[in-house]
């Protein structure tokens, strides 16, 4: 049996998933403590052909806390996700796949 480990990402690379479609169990390591400045709640787009990082505001993210007990910070959060989703839209409308993509997002409150 192939087992992988991987701590969750917000939108992960190619790799992540082929890693996951490689192994016969896969499994969020979500347990051990956040690491600020990582790639659990930021990744980069690109916008206008150049890459931009976004953040996911998160409420006292610490190193002292574990992943699975960071939480999004909901004072924030709506008026982060609106810009999000027009910055989404903006750069990607003309991307294939889109419209499936975009739905998919939406539909995901967390984001």
């Amino acid at each position: 049996m192939k087992i992988a480990v991987m701590q969750p990402y917000i939108f992960p690379y190619i790799g992540y998933f082929q890693l996951i479609k490689a192994v016969d169990k896969f499994i969020f390591y979500d347990d051990v403590n956040y690491i600020k400045g990582g790639w659990i709640n930021r990744n980069n787009i690109l916008i206008n052909k150049n890459k931009s990082l976004f953040t996911i505001p998160l409420d006292k993210a610490s190193p002292f806390i574990t992943i699975n007990e960071t939480n999004i910070n909901l004072k924030i959060f709506r008026e982060w996700r609106l810009k999000f989703l027009k910055t989404m839209e903006q750069s990607y409308k003309k991307a294939p796949y889109y419209s499936q993509t975009y739905s998919i997002i939406v539909k995901n409150k967390n984001l």
